[in-house]
């Protein structure tokens, strides 16, 4: 396996570890136990407990006037999920539209979808998006849980998030005691996976944590061989009681799939190519993504904390592959051509400050968070456009061949984006019953972008305000009403990038009114959220009606949605987890010109947004030592043009898994991921190919404590 950078950080963290041991090994410190109470185990709601993505405020989700939703690392691994952004789809509202140019992990929420209206970020760093691609985190391996926030969320993590915001939270060093884990799986196509964990004190003033994994797989088909590795480490020094360093590095290596889709047969799926994919024999997807950073955090005052972080990360990508597929007129031979080869070289340095003041306010609590947030991104986009190259295949009869480009890969584009912004978020306690939670964001976007082959330089400046303001009345100690009305903005294009080459546009702006309602079940030991929302997006790009030539940007999009979740433990031993959401979203204003001729798309379903999903798991522990769960996750029709000519089929997919404990250090646990074996397209270029989804998977994981 590919772990020199591994090597590296693991020498970096020994080499503190010890240096801190040495000199402060005398210095003691009282140990502080903290506990947590969950209402409803197995559970993505967990009310009263807090959840640092829906705000900076150390609210609870009970508390939050939005929708937020997470799941910790006990449920992660119940569900035996391995991919970081399996187990954000299994929230409500929420699914994915994959593929490997936006690093196999583009999510949608609310009906709008991409990395541009999805945020996602590590511990609340957000991952700055480069030409429509993010491809970090990707193991469960080191998360202590997976957070999201439904709807935008702009105001606290900057421009490019309509949609959602999912939070990875990685595992920290912990002073408690110190805690081993460990996994090995085997499971079919000759997937192998492992990882080992470790974290706990070196002394009263220094603890550490250090996860490592890695993962193998010969895949399902032709071109889903993948090979990746994942490392997470940290180190933390408590100086005195108020005032505590994290210094942490978190870095992948993904040698990963080459399959870019499954052609169709007059629009429908040949059985006989369903295991099939007609990617070059050199084909090539490769990440290399790495993650610094060091977070400072001081109690200056009894009701004053100030925190501050620092960070870099850096990702390196490449593409080399035959990325279109299309059947012939006579349906006998595959076209092959997009013979693209991409290296995106990424960068993105950044701080973070902001101060917790408590207070009072004519007799009432108050906290407000006020911080500064910087960070400069730069990305060298290489390529060779304008992407030649073409051949014919016998798909029954399949010869690879080789990846042939008539024009050499070269540096293509320089960008250059710097962000300075300045956000708030309050709360006050109007009442023992109400809470008022106010918060807004203002950034100062500067945008350069050089064309490296035409010497052409275009900058552009942007300087959007976000906020929101929302209220949350607790009638009784089990449910609770809420009510928030919040902006956001989104890049036009790759926040790397401008839309067409020009500078004219604007970002776009979006905004959502959102009422919903919190409650407990204390009779099942259950909890319940219910959320209604209407969003708009506007300033889209669209044609103009009388002249088809020009764009211009009045377009506008919408959706109007219902989101419900209820999570129980109906009896001693059995957990039941239940989500659904429906959505109406729609193009309200929004032309393109096809043939050289304007046409409206009005009224028209968004591309790639299913307007109905659901997820179930229950689990259950029948025998002191067994315990055996029951999944199902379901997404809606998505349309794959803005014409609505060509859709991607619903689909339902069912896992199982069967756990024994052989003992507190030891656990086997047997996973079977889709049952049914169902045939499925997670995402499609209109009637021509499909991206599908995983057959029936047998997983065998043997767990430890140590």
């Amino acid at each position: 396996m590919k772990l020199s950078f591994q090597a590296t950080a693991l020498s970096a963290a020994t080499l503190s570890l010890s240096i801190c041991a040495e000199t402060m090994a005398q210095a003691t410190m009282q140990t502080v136990d903290v506990s947590a109470i969950r209402i409803a185990p197995g559970g993505s709601l967990s009310l009263d407990s807090g959840n640092g993505t829906g705000s900076r405020l150390g609210l609870s989700a009970r508390d939050t006037p939005a929708s937020v939703s997470s799941l910790n690392s006990d449920d992660i691994v119940e569900r035996a999920l391995t991919r970081a952004q399996d187990v954000a789809v299994r929230m409500p509202g929420m699914s994915e539209a994959p593929s490997p140019g936006n690093g196999g992990s583009s999510l949608v929420a609310r009906g709008f979808g991409g990395h541009n209206s999805v945020a996602q970020m590590i511990d609340g760093t957000r991952l700055i998006v480069a030409a429509g691609t993010i491809t970090y985190p990707f193991s469960t391996w080191p998360l202590q849980a997976v957070e999201v926030l439904r709807g935008p969320a702009s105001v606290l993590y900057g421009d490019g998030a309509i949609g959602a915001a999912v939070n990875y939270v990685t595992k920290r060093p912990s002073f408690q005691r110190t805690q081993g884990e460990a996994f090995l799986s085997a499971a079919s196509f000759g997937t192998v996976q492992g990882g080992v964990g470790l974290r706990g004190p070196l002394n009263d003033m220094v603890a550490y944590s250090i996860y490592v994994d890695g993962a193998k797989s010969d895949g399902y088909r032709r071109d889903n061989a993948y090979e990746r590795q994942n490392l997470s480490a940290a180190v933390t020094l408590r100086a005195s009681a108020a005032l505590s360093a994290t210094l942490s590095f978190d870095a992948g290596h993904n040698d990963d799939a080459h399959y870019f889709g499954t052609p169709l047969l007059k629009g429908q799926l040949d059985e006989r190519l369903r295991r099939s994919s007609f990617n070059v024999e050199d084909a090539l997807v490769k990440y290399e993504d790495r993650v610094w950073r060091a977070r400072v955090e001081y109690q200056a005052a009894q009701n004053i904390k100030l925190r501050n972080e620092t960070y870099y990360l850096s990702s390196d990508r490449h593409w080399r592959n035959a990325e279109s597929y299309s059947f012939n007129a006579a349906g006998t031979q595959v076209n092959r051509g997009d013979y693209l080869e991409i290296l995106h070289a990424q960068e993105q340095v950044g701080n973070r400050f902001d101060a917790v003041i408590d207070g009072e306010i004519a007799g009432h609590k108050n906290r407000l968070v006020a911080g500064l947030d910087w960070y400069r991104s730069k990305l060298l986009h290489s390529n060779n456009s304008p992407y030649g190259g073409a051949s014919t295949i016998d798909p029954y009869n399949f010869a690879a061949g080789s990846f042939i480009s008539p024009v050499a890969t070269i540096p293509g584009r320089r960008a250059e984006l710097n962000t300075l912004a300045l956000f708030a978020e309050n709360v006050f306690d109007l009442s023992a019953d109400w809470k008022l939670v106010a918060g807004v964001r203002r950034d100062r976007m500067d945008f350069d972008n050089a064309d490296l082959r035409t010497k052409i330089a275009l900058s552009k400046s942007y300087a959007p305000v976000t906020g929101r303001l929302g209220a949350i009345w607790h009638i009784d100690s089990a449910v609770s009403l809420y009510g928030q009305y919040g902006t956001a903005t989104d890049p036009l294009s790759g926040a790397l990038s401008l839309p067409n080459g020009s500078t004219s546009y604007d970002l776009t702006r979006g905004r959502q009114l959102e009422f919903g309602a919190k409650g407990a079940v204390p009779a099942v030991n259950g909890e319940w959220t219910a959320a209604l929302y209407r969003i708009e997006k506007r300033n889209l790009l669209s044609r103009d009606a009388d002249n088809p030539a020009i764009t211009l940007q009045v377009g506008q999009q919408s959706s109007t949605g219902l989101e419900l979740a209820f999570a129980a433990e109906p009896l001693r031993g059995w957990t039941v987890d239940v989500n659904a959401a429906l959505l109406r979203a729609r193009y309200d204003d929004f032309k393109e010109v096809v043939a050289g001729t304007s046409v409206a798309r009005d009224g028209n379903v968004p591309s790639g947004v299913p307007e109905r999903t659901a997820s179930l798991w229950s689990a259950y522990r029948f025998l002191p030592q067994w315990r055996a769960g029951l999944g199902a996750r379901y997404a809606g029709q998505r349309q794959s043009n803005t014409a609505n000519t060509v859709s991607l089929p619903s689909y339902t997919v069912f896992d199982a898994s069967l756990a024994y404990t052989f003992s507190s250090k030891l656990n086997l646990d047997l996973a079977l991921k889709n049952i049914g074996d169902r045939d499925y397209a997670l995402s499609g270029s209109g009637g021509v190919r499909w991206l599908m989804g995983a057959p029936r998977t047998v997983q065998l994981t043997a767990r430890t404590s140590f």
